[in-house]
């Protein structure tokens, strides 16, 4: 059985929740960066965040729920008579920034990362290389 991606997300707990409400509509969901975002979640950039697959068979069935869920249509209204208070979800934002704006700052933030792990294991080494044979 083949395993394909349904969505990524930022944090692991967005993915649980996600392959939470995937599961509960009978879909075999599971998230495969789970151990790696549990152990050092700084790589979560690194890798593009965390994923959440289905099986082949299941994903389109997995994708329309995930969006389904990402516009909001299983939020729920707090009662009036609780107090209890709700957060109104705008599709497409999270806070006050627009998901196309946050992917911008994450995608500078991978190319300065690129260049320092670059610059450390590769420019530097070979540097110090080449200036122990010249006898520097």
């Amino acid at each position: 059985m083949t395993e394909l991606e349904v969505a990524r997300f930022s944090t692991l707990p967005e993915g649980e929740l996600a392959v939470a409400i995937l599961r509960n509509h009978g879909i075999d969901a599971r998230l495969p960066d789970r151990d790696m975002a549990t152990m050092n979640p700084d790589l979560l950039i690194a890798i593009g965040n965390v994923r959440v697959v289905a099986p082949d068979h299941q994903v389109q069935a997995a994708r329309d729920l995930i969006a389904r869920v990402r516009a909001g249509e299983f939020a729920q209204e707090a009662e009036p008579e609780t107090g209890d208070w709700t957060i109104e979800a705008i599709p497409g934002r999270v806070g006050d920034l627009d998901e196309g704006e946050i992917r911008g700052v994450l995608t500078q933030v991978k190319k300065a990362g690129a260049i320092v792990l670059i610059l450390a294991f590769v420019v530097f080494p070979v540097f110090s290389c080449v200036m122990m044979a010249g006898g520097y």
